[in-house]
């Protein structure tokens, strides 16, 4: 059985990223201390769904490292990553259903469906995401990347809450379950 899981932090006001992409707003919350499950979660995981945005600005980061995981990358445009030679990427166009039975058909266990916004607002509007990690945070931004297109309630309302944690830096993490 394979599910999706999408794992990440986000402003109080909903936000995924500030203006412009911009992360630095979150980035204040890692630490050496406190993984905040991420170890396990990629001990856990058998791939990765990302979308180009998300997989460009990896490369700009990281450049082009090898992949922990094999990463399956949803864009519009995949002649565009001619240039990337991995055998652990592949890259996908198409309608959502289609990348995810794609992914199943590939991979048996739990893929972690790194970001973006654009890509879990996809899952979501055909019921394909299985669970959500949020670390809400109390940071208010104001404006930036939206992770939800509507209220976060309304967003989840097929979900139920498994588990809530509070951490001693303000994030409070939200285990959802469709």
């Amino acid at each position: 059985m394979t599910t999706f899981l999408f794992f990440a932090a986000i402003s109080s006001d909903g936000f995924l990223a500030g203006p412009d992409g911009d992360m630095a707003w979150a980035e204040k919350y890692l630490s050496a201390d406190e993984d905040y499950g991420f170890t396990a979660l990629m001990s856990r995981s058998r791939a990765m769904l990302m979308g180009a945005r998300t997989f460009d600005f990896e490369l700009d980061a990281l450049g082009n490292v090898p992949r922990v995981l094999p990463t399956y990358v949803l864009t519009n445009n995949p002649m565009r990553y001619d240039g990337v030679n991995d055998s652990e990427v592949t890259f996908l166009a198409g309608d959502i259903e289609q990348v995810v039975n794609k992914i199943k058909s590939e991979v048996s266990g739990q893929v972690f469906v790194v970001g973006g916004a654009d890509v879990v607002r996809q899952l979501l509007a055909k019921n394909l995401l299985d669970h959500l990690t949020l670390f809400v945070c109390p940071d208010v931004l104001g404006s930036g990347t939206p992770l939800f297109s509507t209220s976060m309630d309304e967003a989840l309302e097929a979900f139920t809450i498994e588990k809530t944690q509070a951490f001693s830096s303000g994030l409070v993490q939200y285990d959802y379950k469709n």
